[in-house]
């Protein structure tokens, strides 16, 4: 086996097992939760309390990758915390336990997607032949898997199942980050000449609008995670066809990080936020409408435009734009923004969607048409300062 695709599969196995516990721990959560008999409303307010966390601790962790503690013994210590964490709900009947513990286990889980795409976009820039698109894509196949097998174990093992593999899997993260992480992931360039401050380094305007636009378009998805198989059961469509729908958007979500995963490391990722910010103006809008099956299908299918090209373009500019010295505190803070704007269109959703139904998608397009807008005056500014694009400076 090649050196280059031993690395890409360490690498993908590296974002599947966080993705394993992402994917165990979304749609499943919640039900442990309704097991301890939370009212729906503590439910919906423990739901929300990660993404609270994220918000406030991703950018603060994420910069410790910046320096002397690395990004391998941050992502180490953030799969150790959960190891500890998750048995602890297990032992807990309070829900005032269960609150203090998500909220601990929340600050965990808050860097490990932001560090692992910090890790990968880093040997990708380091190592040109390396594909993006197929690491990450190997994140989204195993939480579609885990999805499906995840139903099977709370089938038959009850709700408790969902903790112990929550309390399992990151054993997978450990392992992964100890093949695949090096030590030196977090120094400083080499190329860069000793800087004669200990400031770091500011982020450029451009980067500032793209990982604006990036997150805006992201939370453009909030109603669609919150309401759309609420909205789908509605107008008639079965539980079959809704799973359908789903895995129209996890499918094509995956062919696009293949075929277009290149485009970290190759390139400012651009046009393609452009696209994906354009193509989720439109597909919200055109939902709101209630088309029919074949329709929706194609709208489901966009998610590899809307969710995967924008996410693709934006970790293609993290790569080209952030100064290496400030990498992981733009990677946080990044993800920071889409915490905010997804848990901002999130709440406003729910609002939305009580007062005019399907017109809360409509309500979602603008955060796509804020993401072209934004685009558009990043190809203006690149174009008035093409030298300075990719300084970070």
């Amino acid at each position: 086996m090649r050196p280059l695709t031993a690395l890409e599969l360490r690498l993908g196995a590296l974002q599947a097992a966080s993705f394993t516990s992402h994917g165990m721990y979304l749609p499943f959560f919640p039900l442990w939760l309704q097991s301890k008999d939370l009212s729906p409303t503590l439910i919906g307010f423990v739901v929300a309390i990660p993404i609270v966390v994220r918000i406030l601790a991703t950018a603060p962790l994420m910069s410790l990758a910046d320096r002397a503690f690395g990004a391998r013994r941050l992502l180490l210590a953030s799969h150790l915390g959960q190891l500890i964490g998750f048995p602890l709900f297990l032992l807990s009947d309070s829900n005032v336990a269960i609150i203090a513990l998500v909220a601990l286990v929340a600050f965990a889980q808050s860097c490990i997607i932001p560090g692992n795409d910090l890790v990968s976009t880093n040997a990708v820039q380091k190592h040109p032949g390396l594909n993006y698109g197929r690491i990450r894509g190997a994140g989204s196949v195993a939480f579609f898997i885990t999805n499906i097998i995840g139903g099977y174990l709370v089938g038959a093992f009850g709700a408790d199942a969902v903790i112990v593999a929550l309390t399992l899997i990151p054993i997978l993260g450990i392992v992964a980050t100890l093949m695949v992480v090096p030590h030196d992931i977090p120094e400083p360039s080499t190329e860069d000449e000793p800087r004669k401050d200990p400031t770091p380094p500011k982020l450029s305007l451009i980067l500032w609008i793209v990982l604006i636009a990036g997150a805006a378009t992201q939370g453009s998805h909030g109603a669609l995670n919150a309401f759309a198989s609420i909205y789908w059961r509605s107008i008639g469509f079965s539980d079959e066809v809704i799973g359908y729908f789903w895995a129209a958007g996890v499918i094509t979500e995956i062919l696009v990080f293949i075929f277009l995963g290149r485009a970290v490391g190759r390139g400012s990722g651009v046009g393609l936020i452009l696209i994906g910010s354009a193509a989720a103006a439109i597909r919200f809008t055109i939902m709101s409408l209630q088309p029919g099956v074949e329709v929706m299908f194609v709208l489901q299918a966009m998610h590899a435009l809307s969710f995967a090209a924008t996410h693709i373009g934006t970790m293609a500019a993290l790569t080209a734009l952030a100064p290496m010295q400030a990498r992981g505190r733009a990677q946080g803070i990044y993800g920071s923004l889409a915490a905010l704007t997804t848990a901002a269109s999130t709440m406003v959703s729910g609002l939305i969607y009580s007062e005019v139904g399907a017109g809360v998608f409509a309500a979602m397009a603008p955060l796509g048409a804020i993401g072209v807008l934004l685009m558009l005056a990043v190809v203006r500014l690149q174009r008035n300062q093409p030298q300075r694009a990719g300084s970070g400076g």
